[in-house]
């Protein structure tokens, strides 16, 4: 019994290994600093992070995470996004900061007039059925096998019982 706990407490944590979180922090100096990790807490070095503009989509910043998986970025005189891209399925957007003073209602009216269609998308590698799910239904399946299979073995008992006393 313990080493059935054991594996699926491993399987649990083994299907939580790859979320990808960001954080991204106002440094009150108009930067940001950019946080990237996995929920197990493995570093994202190497994973790009984009600065996007909500205006025009182009891409405003784009480099690579360092080994200590934290970047300062200057904030930009425009609306915009981060997006950490960890690979395919992996996309993490936050909406970014404004500067201490905020924004142009020129720019801001512009986004209004005319959106952005080449901005990215959160993703995420989990489908319509996450890894807890599929577990759990899993695990719900095997008991509903061993319950069918017990009843079974017992019920074989009480005919053969039933039929033991009719006989004597």
């Amino acid at each position: 019994m313990k080493k059935i706990l054991i594996i699926l407490s491993l399987v649990y944590t083994m299907s939580y290994g790859h979320k990808l979180l960001m954080n991204v922090f106002d440094n009150e100096d108009n930067t940001i600093t950019v946080e990237g990790l996995y929920s197990s807490g493995q570093k994202t070095s190497g994973a790009m992070i984009r600065v996007e503009s909500l205006v025009s989509g182009e891409v405003l910043f784009k480099k690579r995470f360092p080994q200590e998986s934290e970047l300062i970025i200057n904030i930009p005189s425009e609306p915009y996004q981060v997006v950490l891209d960890g690979g395919p399925g992996h996309i993490v957007v936050e909406k970014g900061i404004a500067p201490k003073e905020g924004f142009s209602k020129e720019i801001i009216a512009k986004m209004k007039k005319n959106r952005a269609s080449t901005i990215s998308i959160a993703q995420s590698s989990t489908s319509e059925w996450g890894n807890t799910t599929i577990l759990l239904f899993s695990l719900c399946l095997i008991l509903l096998s061993l319950s069918i299979y017990f009843s079974n073995e017992n019920t074989k008992k009480i005919y053969k019982l039933i039929e033991d006393k009719n006989v004597g």
